[in-house]
């Protein structure tokens, strides 16, 4: 009896092990939000190749890529609708995600930054 009592918790605790380590696997929205929540933070949109060198252990598919670049679209207009000054002052690092958008957002974010040392 105390044998099967203890071949029951062996089988239960591997069971545990293994169900415990499982990562699920991303889909295109979950690409997505990355790439929103990327330009979100001004970051400068990733190539494919690089993409995949940063997420090694991912597959990235066209439809995948294809999905983050759309995220990074949409992340890319909410960052850029921010007031430039104001992260200019914060001292928030700025890459240029917004140059194409909007010609004037690098010109208030310099004179935010610099309002400071003055």
């Amino acid at each position: 009896m105390r044998q099967k009592i203890v071949s029951v918790i062996m089988l239960l605790l591997v069971g545990c092990t293994t169900s415990q380590y499982e990562v699920p696997e991303k889909n295109a929205d979950d690409w997505y939000q990355y790439g929103e929540q990327r330009a979100k933070h001004g970051f400068l949109v990733q190539e494919r190749d690089v993409l995949e060198e940063v997420n090694s252990k991912e597959t990235i598919t066209g439809a995948f890529y294809n999905a983050y670049r759309q995220g990074y679209s949409s992340g890319i207009v909410i960052y850029c609708s921010q007031e430039a000054y104001i992260l200019g002052l914060s001292e928030a690092p700025y890459f240029g995600i917004c140059d194409q958008i909007n010609p004037e957002f690098r010109t208030e974010y310099e004179k935010g930054r610099n309002h400071k040392k003055e």
